[in-house]
């Protein structure tokens, strides 16, 4: 098999080649020529010499030109300021580096570029097409079993329970639960909680399946004389009556004014909780003690696994859908989002703000960072490997130079031929 070769090499050396060939023809004419006005004198034969002395001088000029980028002409070090690339390495790498993080990652010009582009506005516009919704939906749901493939794993697993394990063991439950209940119960917040748990009382107890229950355990718990004469039912359905009264009543009565001696008490049930939880040890270690004995609960960890793992397998089941749910409901919430972002303008203009906000702060943040980035790469590369690349890049454009020296230099040798013998004509 031929070695890898570098298309870029090829080219560059086509295009010497070509130059070498425009300097050995400059020089053969410039000879073919000399001889020729000496054996046969005529003014077109040294005006070919002029041109072609010109040529074979701008071309070698260039050349030299050309080199001396990248190296010493013929190896000659002790002509100065040649081999300038690999000579100024370093000092290239930082004109780099401040080129860059100046004229492409200044604040000013980034701002500018930010700020003309209505990136919300594009957003909106692909996620309000119908069909490139359907694909984000359809690629976001194919993409959701190899997540899950990646959560899935037993190292994962231990390593997160390990992780959880420590931090829920360092967290003081009880004072948890303190903060909630003061954070609940400051400025009679928990009274919104007492009103919804009456509201759901008073509905159970107004529901006419509760009065079945309740005749029905009175009536199991009648004296068996009652039920000897059968009066269980009648007397049942009338505790059963009183019971639902009583407790109905309560639960308006409560509802009602929250001034309530019951209501009170509640709050009173409530601080005393959070005064125990605060300052009672031992109500403190029991509560700790749950929390252990929920962590090391083996039966919860594999009912947790088990959802996890039922979870896991309906997404995958679903995705594998033409129809997947998953994949119509992501599409259908960013074909939303986009329509409703395409016609709100303040919102636009709230994320390009934010976009410019958020970026900014991170050039300023990053760009020095990326300025040593820049010049510690260069000086990490070795001269010989910048000088080749560079040569490669732009080496074989740069033999045009040579080319235009060549030709250039002959029009102006004509010129030149043409002007001194003009004169001395006159003269």
């Amino acid at each position: 098999m031929a070695p890898f070769s570098d298309p870029r090499e090829a080219a560059l050396r086509r295009r010497k080649a070509i130059a070498l060939g425009l300097l050995a023809f400059a020089g053969l004419g410039l000879a073919v020529v000399s001889v020729l006005e000496r054996t046969h004198p005529h003014w077109a034969f040294g005006f070919l010499a002029a041109v072609f002395e010109a040529a074979l001088v701008g071309g070698l000029a260039d050349w030299f030109a050309v080199v001396a980028l990248f190296r010493h002409p013929l190896g000659m070090g002790w002509i100065p300021h040649t081999a300038i690339i690999p000579s100024k390495k370093d000092a290239l790498g930082a004109s780099l580096a401040d080129f860059i993080c100046d004229h492409f990652l200044g604040t000013r010009q980034v701002a500018e570029k930010l700020q003309s582009m209505d990136i919300a506005g594009s957003i909106a516009g692909k996620l309000a097409d119908s069909a490139f919704s359907q694909t984000m939906g359809r690629a976001l749901a194919n993409a959701l079993p190899r997540i899950l493939d990646a959560l899935d794993s037993e190292e994962l697993h231990r390593f997160l329970h390990r992780m959880a394990d420590a931090r829920l063991r360092g967290v003081d439950l009880s004072g948890v639960v303190a903060v909630l209940l003061r954070q609940l119960t400051d400025d009679g917040r928990h009274q919104a909680l007492v009103d919804a748990g009456l509201a759901y009382a008073g509905d159970v107890l107004a529901a006419p399946g509760t009065h079945e229950r309740i005749s029905d355990m009175a009536s199991r718990e009648l004296w068996k004389v009652l039920r000897y004469l059968k009066l269980e039912g009648v007397v049942a359905d009338r505790v059963a009556d009183k019971l639902v009264a009583g407790m109905t009543g309560m639960v308006n009565d409560m509802a009602a004014d929250r001034d309530h001696e019951m209501r009170q008490r509640i709050g009173t049930e409530f601080e005393r909780l959070i005064l125990r939880l605060e300052d009672d040890p031992a109500l403190r270690e029991r509560v700790n003690a749950f929390r252990d004995q929920l962590i090391e609960d083996s039966d919860l960890s594999r009912y947790l696994r088990s959802l996890w793992r039922d979870l896991a397998a309906w997404i995958r089941d679903d995705v594998e859908r033409e129809d997947s749910t998953i994949a119509s409901r992501i599409a259908g919430v960013g074909a939303e989002i986009g329509t409703r972002l395409a016609a709100d303008d303040d919102m636009r203009a709230w994320i390009n703000g934010g976009i410019v906000g958020l970026v900014l702060p991170e050039v300023e943040r990053y760009r020095e960072g990326i300025r040593g980035f820049i010049v510690e790469r260069v000086h990490q590369w070795s001269a010989e490997e910048l000088t080749r690349e560079l040569e490669l890049a732009v080496g074989s454009d740069l033999q045009f130079i040579r080319y235009n020296g060549t030709a250039v230099g002959a029009l102006i040798g004509g010129i030149l031929y043409g002007l001194v013998h003009g004169i001395q004509a006159l003269v």
